[in-house]
């Protein structure tokens, strides 16, 4: 991950534009949504334990990559991208 967020840095501004909008597929949300909610209600089966760990790891490098997308669009730019939200 720490290599991939290196390699932004040459990216030109349009993919790091597509990168910083992009999220975790909608059916992906969903189903860690489901998952995280049902953990409050009973003890997850090994296997949902994997599938929430693994949504949970795809949801912070997607995470991740926005920050590192929107970092790197501010400072080309000269300004905070999110100072007016």
């Amino acid at each position: 991950m720490q290599e991939e967020l290196a390699r932004m840095t040459w990216l030109d501004e349009q993919t790091l534009w597509s990168i910083a909008q992009s999220s975790l597929p909608a059916r992906k949300q969903e189903h860690l949504a489901y998952l995280a909610e049902l953990q409050t209600q009973r003890a997850l089966t090994a296997e949902e334990i994997a599938d929430l760990e693994n949504l949970r790891q795809e949801y912070g490098r997607v995470t991740l990559r926005k920050a590192r997308a929107y970092a790197l669009l501010s400072m080309r730019g000269g300004r905070p991208l999110l100072a007016d939200n």
